[in-house]
């Protein structure tokens, strides 16, 4: 069963929940193994946050980034679009975890586990 996390307004299945990542544009500069993506993490945690997708299409300026919907778009995007911080590339958490090798996110707490 998937797992549904719950706002004051409403409740989200794990496969509506994403994070947002964009290139390390300082990565030519930085020492080898600096990370080739980044992404939104919190001073409470040092994983990526995970946002619900309804919410994140309501902030104006991320109103239009794209949205992954298979591996083939995160390929696609990535070396097409070149995602950078002020409009990334949105993916969900199922794909995070298979295409990216991320199994731990953070979930802020207004985002209750059911």
């Amino acid at each position: 069963m998937a797992k549904q996390y719950r706002t004051a307004s409403n409740t989200y299945l794990e496969s509506d929940m994403v994070v947002a990542v964009w290139y390390n544009s300082k990565k030519e500069k930085s020492r080898p193994n600096a990370r080739y993506l980044e992404t939104i993490t919190s001073s409470d945690s040092p994983y990526p946050v995970a946002f619900p997708l309804e919410l994140i299409q309501k902030v104006q300026a991320w109103m239009y980034v794209d949205v992954a919907k298979s591996y083939e778009d995160i390929d696609n995007i990535l070396k097409n679009k070149k995602p950078f911080r002020e409009k990334p590339l949105l993916i969900p958490l199922p794909l995070a975890e298979t295409y990216l090798g991320w199994d731990q996110f953070y979930i802020p707490n207004e985002y209750k586990n059911l």
